[in-house]
């Protein structure tokens, strides 16, 4: 896996280059769960959107979500789609939230990703998010942007899950190197490798990746 790595971390420098200002979210542990849920299949500008829906209706306090009316809940949140599926996921996290802030400081990353996913409706992907950014932890989380690049890169090996693949980043690689490398992936997912039109020429990685080379003129 040596090889793995040293491939993994020339493509960090590579976009560390590109995007020297990391992303840092300033956002509270709370903040970031309810973001986190509701930015699942949305942009995150929508979920922005209902997270600012939100502190209306609840005057900033989002534990008052489970105590509110489902309809008016559903109704801050519906620009974000899957309203439904994020209420039930919300309301439930939210119940026993002041608990589960309390775990997942003291857990390690994998027993707090099991506990968030023993929610309805929260994958590992979710998990990861609100374990790196919301309380520090060393995740790799890999969203729609990210399996497209690594994809692309050829990074994944053959037969491997993303779980996987997410797992063999935190054993190798320290939680800084992981949020920092997350984050450019999604960035350069949205600016140059996008799904349908790929800038290719544009990117700085075009030199080391299959895809460039095989379908690029």
């Amino acid at each position: 896996m040596r090889d793995l790595k040293e491939r993994i971390e020339k493509v960090y420098r590579r976009l560390l280059k590109l995007y020297p200002e990391p992303h840092r979210p300033r956002r509270t542990p709370l903040e970031q769960a309810v973001f986190t849920v509701l930015s699942q299949n949305t942009t995150d500008k929508n979920a922005q959107r209902c997270v600012e829906n939100l502190k209306k209706l609840t005057g900033g306090d989002f534990l008052k979500i489970p105590l509110l009316p489902k309809e008016k809940v559903i109704e801050a949140i519906r620009p974000c789609g899957m309203f439904n599926q994020k209420y039930t996921a919300l309301k439930a996290l939210l119940e026993r939230w002041p608990e589960v802030e309390k775990k997942l400081k003291e857990l390690p990353a994998k027993e707090g990703i099991k506990l968030l996913t023993s929610f309805p409706f929260i994958g590992s992907k979710t998990a990861r998010v609100i374990l790196t950014f919301g309380f520090n932890k060393n995740t790799f989380p890999i969203d729609t942007h990210c399996k497209r690049v690594l994809k692309r890169l050829g990074l994944i090996p053959e037969g491997w899950s993303f779980d996987d693949f997410s797992e063999f980043m935190e054993e190798n690689f320290s939680g800084e190197f992981n949020r920092v490398f997350h984050y450019n992936l999604i960035r350069l997912g949205r600016e140059i490798c996008g799904a349908r039109k790929p800038r290719c020429s544009e990117c700085p990685l075009r030199d080391i990746c299959p895809y460039a080379n095989l379908f690029q003129p």
